[in-house]
């Protein structure tokens, strides 16, 4: 998937904004999709504006970088486009600086005339029924983040078990899509791509014979999109099952390896309670809908795994909601819509945004910008251009069949920045 910031596709959203001179200075909080669009559509309305975009990490792209499936590097790929965005002299990367902790949120206020978040939704939405704490349950977001080669992934940090011969996602939208697709997929399906292959054996995914998928709703009203299903039915030695019914496009289980995963797809089934039994969880679950056109039923379920993934969507983990309604503040992406979307989604959201800060610098402009909060950036924070020696580094040290190699640690990319200026 790609977007051309300058092509006619994806732009019937929204009338473009005629450029106009106006000047003044932005801040973007937040360098993942939705801030970067934002940077975008605001320097083709107005040309003259100076957009500084921060990040708590020192990479930037966010959820390009950490959150989208690993295998899927042609929607990877819209990052080039960002690289043209920062190739503007009127356009700065000041990355490892959190706002409000390393740069106080009154100077970001003092010195720009707009302030946007764009810091999307961080945290996986949790069950809110009983979970035992010993279960082994992880959520989506951080399983995604801990195979993209995150840092900051909770799973990195508590070095997780390996998953189990069952497994079992709560959510059928296309985040468990992605997760149902990474944990079946054998060796070879990862091709150009740039997994952790060291997150991917520590999880012990080969192993895997049995991935149970809960939908709360019908058939008819899934979440995810066909073309995501689609995939994960086109997957070598998977077969597929919807309400015990073979999916006929997964028919086929032979992978030469003797691999093989059953993908069960359980509707009308929610939650009420996760425990453990033995080394297992024990899921159970309330089924409401009908048996056939004349029987209806309702009833209980008990499903063992030995893993639990959540995969039901993300919630605002971020310290900034204190800012909401102050006049020159601007919501764009997760933190505004409460859902992360799609990449069209964000770059229609982007343009609305823009819109907003156009309206505002015409009323209202003369702050200083990045070159007031200069002297208080951290020493640690990162500019564009050490982003791009970090870059070349994965990309030279990738291993065979894969596009490049994250560092798995903020350490390492520091190291890396330091020693190109010794």
């Amino acid at each position: 998937m790609s977007f051309d910031p300058d092509s006619p596709a994806g732009t019937h959203c929204a009338a473009p904004v005629a450029p106009q001179r106006i000047a003044g200075h932005v801040a973007i909080i937040g360098c993942g999709p939705s801030g970067c669009y934002t940077a975008m559509a605001l320097l083709r309305s107005a040309p003259d504006v100076h957009i500084a975009i921060f990040d708590t990490r020192p990479t930037p792209f966010g959820l390009l970088r950490y959150g989208v499936a690993p295998d899927h590097q042609g929607m990877k790929n819209v990052s080039r486009q960002f690289d043209r965005l920062f190739a503007s002299d009127r356009v700065d990367f000041v990355g490892n600086t959190t706002i409000g902790r390393d740069l106080p949120l009154d100077l970001l206020e003092d010195n720009f005339d707009v302030v946007v978040l764009a810091t999307g939704l961080a945290a996986d939405r949790p069950l809110e029924v009983p979970v035992d704490p010993a279960a082994p349950v992880y959520g989506a977001g951080q399983l995604l983040r801990f195979l993209n080669g995150d840092p900051d992934s909770t799973l990195r940090s508590t070095e997780p078990r390996p998953l189990g011969e069952e497994v079992l996602i709560v959510g059928t939208g296309n985040v468990a899509m992605d997760v149902a697709r990474l944990l079946c997929k054998a060796e070879d399906g990862f091709h150009n791509s740039d997994i952790d292959d060291d997150a991917r054996e520590s999880l012990e995914t080969a192993n895997i014979r049995q991935l149970t998928l809960l939908s709360r709703g019908p058939r008819d009203r899934v979440r995810w999109d066909a073309s995501m299903f689609a995939e994960l039915c086109a997957l070598p030695g998977v077969t597929v099952y919807l309400d015990g019914q073979l999916e006929e496009r997964s028919a086929d289980t032979n992978t030469g390896d003797g691999r093989g995963v059953r993908v069960d797809v359980r509707f009308r089934e929610t939650p009420i309670s996760v425990d453990t039994g033995g080394r297992h969880c024990v899921v159970r679950t309330r089924f409401n809908g009908s048996l056939d056109e004349t029987e209806t039923a309702s009833g209980t379920f008990v499903h063992h795994a030995d893993t639990v993934i959540t995969a039901m969507g993300f919630v605002d983990g971020t310290a900034l909601d204190d800012w909401t309604g102050r006049g020159h503040i601007v919501r764009v992406g997760g933190c505004g819509s409460g859902s992360l979307g799609n990449l069209a989604e964000n770059r229609s959201l982007a343009k609305e945004a823009a819109r907003q800060i156009v309206d505002h610098l015409g009323r209202d402009a003369g702050h200083t910008g990045l070159d007031g909060v200069r002297p208080h950036l951290p020493p640690t924070s990162t500019t564009f251009d050490d982003w791009t020696l970090i870059d070349r580094a994965e990309v030279g040290r990738a291993r065979p069949g894969r596009v490049r190699r994250k560092f798995t640690t903020w350490t390492e990319m520091s190291d890396v920045v330091r020693d190109s200026k010794k």
